[in-house]
């Protein structure tokens, strides 16, 4: 007798047949698949997160900011997704099109949208 690999329950139909139906196959597959698809969900929250901070800053045309206050709100900088090197001031950090820099004393962000950085360089 076959067993489904979800619910153990009886096989019935084809010979090759893995599980008694497609709510069972799902089951499986999103246990499965559950820890891999959880460390990409916390990434893209943090993604999406640091690109709201870095949005509504550049919509409030800040140009500066301490890094203690963004991360007080709630900004991660280990989550980016580029980076360039900047020769005269070190790397520049994108979160998608919204760029950040930190300043010799590591102190200041300079937050400017891709279209700027790509302009001025």
């Amino acid at each position: 007798m076959r067993t489904c690999l979800a619910c153990d329950g009886m096989i019935v139909g084809r010979i090759d047949k893995k599980f008694c139906d497609h709510n069972c196959r799902n089951a499986y597959h999103n246990d499965r698949n559950r820890s891999s698809r959880n460390y990409v969900q916390k990434v893209n929250r943090n993604l999406a997160r640091n690109y709201r901070i870095l949005e509504d800053l550049t919509e409030n045309e800040v140009a500066e900011v301490t890094l203690p206050v963004l991360k007080a709100m709630g900004f991660d900088p280990q989550y980016f997704t580029s980076y360039a090197r900047d020769e005269d001031e070190g790397p520049i950090y994108f979160v998608y099109d919204l760029s950040y820099q930190q300043n010799a004393n590591n102190l200041v962000i300079r937050i400017k949208e891709l279209e700027t950085y790509r302009n001025s360089a």
